[in-house]
């Protein structure tokens, strides 16, 4: 099965080292960031799976598991390459797109539990608090997913969501963003959105899902060209039949974002290592959960290494200047610029002053 705990599974019996249980009791609040911290000072970059998170004097019944992608070993190791040329190989999976397949709610793991109505309540899960002026749980590897109104081909991207409360999530949706575009086509027509968050799934999927790729193409079609085989949707329980949802992920959050209202959301620490300010944005009314019976819950550790983006563009830039410079060897984003502000560039120096022309 291509999902995340078929992958954590494997990856820990050929790397063993490389996945770190950690069963000790931890807050959710600001604990689990503090230790994330400590293990980037090491240079240390295991996958950490944390059984025993602790909020409000409650242990959540759900694993947390960060770190996924923070280690270029690693990504290397998903994408078949080496880690200096993780960039050449994103590009190329990134060119394979590979159309989803739909199966029944039946064959989806993410179904084996499902809370309606009165039943949900995002509480139950061990979303963080990461930083001191963050205004409570985040979720922060979660994949925003809704569906343009002209073309019914869906967008899915990763944007940050305040658990405000159990059935209300806010969200931060930036202006240029596809997503933002597609719920802007809402709001012109007095529609409210319909939008499901998905938390959770393999690590090939999410480096797919996470690209940049031109407005009004696929991104279930593009993590299917990562993964090798077509990824696996089903269709949401309160959403209709044609809003299709990943149906080996981990958790899936479905609801309605009201057109017309905005509530404040932020401040958050951001993978800039500032806190981004306040603002009035879009919010979800929940109507419905679906996961697995052990589901894990997975966030992005904001603001420390984690090469999802980088590695996105390390591929764009890539690609970009081998067109202008057939001679490129490779490209590197590195965590020093927050994986996105600068790069440095290798050229085959085939002629004397090659690199400087």
């Amino acid at each position: 099965m291509d999902d995340l705990g078929s992958f954590l599974e494997a990856y820990e019996r050929s790397f063993p080292r490389e996945v770190l249980h950690i069963r000790q009791k931890i807050e959710r609040k600001y604990e689990v960031t503090a230790l994330v911290g400590q293990m980037e000072k090491k240079n240390r970059f295991p996958i950490l799976i944390f059984d025993n998170v602790w909020s409000n004097g409650q242990r959540s019944s759900f694993s947390l598991v960060t770190f996924t992608h923070s280690s270029r070993q690693r990504i290397a190791f998903l994408l078949d390459t080496t880690p200096e040329r993780i960039g050449n190989a994103y590009i190329e999976r990134l060119q394979r797109r590979t159309p989803p397949v739909v199966v029944p709610r039946e064959n989806a793991a993410v179904k084996q539990v499902i809370r309606k109505g009165t039943e949900v309540d995002l509480n139950i899960f061990p979303a963080l608090v990461h930083h001191e002026m963050d205004p409570g749980p985040y979720i922060t590897a979660g994949f925003l997913t809704c569906y343009d109104l002209d073309t019914g081909v869906e967008n899915s991207a990763i944007h940050r969501g305040w658990i405000k409360d159990r059935d209300e999530v806010r969200v931060y949706m930036t202006a240029a963003t596809h997503n933002a575009l597609i719920f802007a086509k809402h709001e012109q027509r007095g529609e409210d959105m319909k939008a499901a968050y998905w938390i959770g799934h393999h690590p090939l999927a999410v480096l797919g899902c996470s690209a940049a790729i031109p407005y009004g193409d696929s991104h279930y079609a593009t993590a299917g060209g990562f993964l090798g085989k077509p990824l696996r949707l089903t269709p949401s329980e309160t959403l209709g039949e044609n809003f299709l949802v990943p149906a080996d992920a981990e958790v899936v959050i479905e609801g309605v974002i009201p057109h017309g209202q905005r509530r404040p959301e932020g401040p958050f620490g951001e993978y800039t290592r500032y806190s981004g300010p306040q603002k009035w944005n879009p919010f979800i009314k929940v109507t419905a959960i679906t996961h697995r019976r052990n589901a894990c819950w997975e966030s992005l550790p904001v603001g420390h290494t984690h090469w999802i983006s980088s590695v996105a563009r390390e591929g764009m830039a890539f690609e970009a200047i081998r067109r202008a410079v057939p001679t490129v060897q490779s490209v590197h984003v590195p965590m020093s610029g927050c994986g996105a502000f600068h790069l440095y560039i290798q050229i085959k120096n085939s002629y004397e002053g090659a690199s400087r022309s």
